[in-house]
């Protein structure tokens, strides 16, 4: 019997951030597989409440997801990419706290974002203009977002990068204006990178 056919790397007709694109890098082992929570959430953590409801947009795997649980939150981790929410699951039963996730198959871009539901949204490598008023929604009074994804400055390392899931300088800002900011960064906005980094824009604000 013949051995099966392993594909190697994406199929060219496959568009980059789509849900196929993404099933074929997870199932390969090529997506963001680690279980590490991200060390911008991590270092702000301590601002966010330890009760409620928060949303991991386009969670992955589940390291933020579980991270928060952890915290004691009650998370909702959604993403497209079944075989990532699966990975996800096993991990959130693992470190015990399946009881505080609820990870949700769907298309952010459809997805039905409650008003003033939220006490903490977190989204990492991850930007859709199209749903920006509506995350921003979500979050309930005194709530808080912690956010961070790549800038347009990674263009000097990928340009090949689409500029649609790239932020603009100060876009952070903006989308949050009237909000108390109490962190925010841009990497790489000097026109290079250094020391490994990448070009990224992080922000912790609350809803005042």
């Amino acid at each position: 019997m013949p051995s099966p056919v392993h594909i190697i790397g994406i199929p060219p007709d496959v568009e980059p951030n789509t849900r196929p694109y993404w099933e074929t890098r997870y199932r390969q082992g090529d997506g963001p597989v680690g279980e590490t929570p991200h060390e911008w959430l991590v270092q702000a953590t301590w601002r966010l409440p330890r009760r409620g409801r928060a949303l991991d947009i386009a969670c992955g795997m589940g390291r933020d997801t579980i991270w928060l649980a952890r915290w004691g939150l009650c998370v909702h981790g959604v993403d497209f990419a079944a075989t990532a929410l699966a990975e996800a699951r096993r991990r959130a039963a693992r470190a015990g706290v399946l009881e505080r996730t609820a990870f949700i198959q769907a298309d952010l871009t459809r997805f039905y974002f409650p008003p003033r539901y939220y006490d903490v949204i977190i989204g990492f490598s991850y930007w859709e203009r199209d749903i920006l008023p509506e995350v921003r929604d979500a979050v309930k009074p005194g709530g808080f977002i912690v956010y961070e994804t790549l800038n347009i400055y990674w263009k000097h390392t990928r340009p090949d990068v689409d500029e649609r899931f790239l932020l603009q300088p100060g876009e952070l800002l903006e989308w949050l204006q009237g909000w108390r900011i109490w962190a925010y960064r841009e990497v790489g906005n000097d026109g290079h990178l250094g020391g490994g980094k990448k070009a990224i824009s992080s922000i912790v604000a609350q809803r005042v």
